[in-house]
């Protein structure tokens, strides 16, 4: 009996020692917003969810496997905080249940790796540059193309950080049998963020569906910088790809804090250098103010002015909007 109760108590502490180098944690956003299109077809106005960033609930574990290495997982799906809408869309544009984020990750000294559905490195790029953080009607990816956003069947590889650098390759899969290289999508990264100061070199290729050639190459170089007083913000991003395809974009921003919160501003040229010269600008001004830690109220605005026949419209997070001006007027609960 002795030896019995002796096993089970150190059953019981080998056990415990394991749970306590591994964790699951629940995490999510509300996002709801009053949004007011105008220029297009004619005035929408409505509430929406995720203007900021989509509305999501998703989960996020580590595991602890010794020797400095780590097992990690996300899976996170998007839901419709402003009506019953459910699949396909759960109100985050095109993704299906855990259509957000769903990959598994393996990190160590040798740097970290990961597999499944995640954001490419130039959208990251985009999101951590833009002013609004790629959400908002002042949104830099109304015009400027993200890069892919999320990408299917994908594997990115990070070195560690090195003196505030960090170089990262991607590879997704277009997974079509018997052309290998249809849709297939590859990138790379090189970013410095130290102090006050963010730096990043992105490139982003995706095949046709033909896997003959390239339907899009962007080259996307931006950073950040902090004050104190004022954050000033700009890229620059050149897109190619077949003849009808020859943009420059170029975006200058600010983030300045006042009265205890944030006001966002930017400006963005689109360049459209095929004989098409389909040009476009586009002004953007926000305010973001903190109720608490999780919690903030916030107001934007977008106009974009189009030029020889381009058609683009003043979107947020979640939707790619229905007119040339939109005003949002919201609040963002992280938990």
């Amino acid at each position: 009996m002795k030896k019995s109760l002796l096993a089970l108590a150190v059953l019981t502490a080998v056990t415990g020692a394991a749970s306590a180098q591994s964790s699951v944690t629940l995490y999510g956003k509300v996002d709801l917003g009053l949004v007011l299109d105008s220029g297009g077809a004619g005035k929408s106005i409505r509430i929406s969810s995720g203007v900021t960033g989509g509305s999501r609930i998703g989960f996020k574990g580590v595991e602890d496997l010794g020797g400095g290495m780590k097992a990690a997982f996300q899976l996170e799906t998007g839901y419709c905080a402003d009506s019953a809408a459910g699949a396909p869309n759960f109100c985050t544009g095109s993704n299906n249940f855990m259509g957000r984020q769903a990959h598994g990750d393996l990190t160590g000294a040798f740097g970290a790796i990961s597999a499944g559905r995640q954001y490419s490195l130039g959208f990251n790029n985009l999101s951590t540059i833009d002013p609004f953080g790629t959400g908002f009607a002042g949104q830099v990816n109304n015009i400027v193309d993200p890069s892919g956003i999320r990408l299917n069947n994908s594997v990115t590889y990070s070195t560690p950080n090195l003196g505030g650098f960090t170089a990262s390759v991607e590879a997704a899969l277009g997974e079509q049998t018997g052309n290998w290289q249809a849709n297939r999508e590859t990138g790379a990264g090189l970013t410095y963020a130290s102090g006050p100061a963010y730096v990043g070199l992105t490139f982003y290729d995706v095949g046709n569906a033909a896997g003959n050639g390239a339907a899009r190459k962007n080259y996307l170089l931006g950073g950040t910088f902090d004050f104190g007083a004022v954050k000033v913000h700009g890229l620059v991003q050149k897109s190619t790809g077949p003849a009808s395809l020859d943009v420059l974009d170029i975006m200058g921003g600010v983030t300045v804090p006042v009265a205890g919160g944030q006001v966002l501003a930017s400006y963005i040229r689109h360049n459209d250098r095929t004989l098409a010269n389909k040009d476009a600008n586009q002004i953007g001004v926000g305010y973001l103010y903190p109720l608490s830690k999780r919690t903030a109220v916030y107001t934007a605005f977008g106009r974009i002015q189009n030029e020889h026949g381009a058609a683009f419209t003043v979107g947020n997070a979640t939707e790619a909007g229905t007119g040339t001006k939109a005003f949002n007027l919201g609040v963002v609960h992280n938990f």
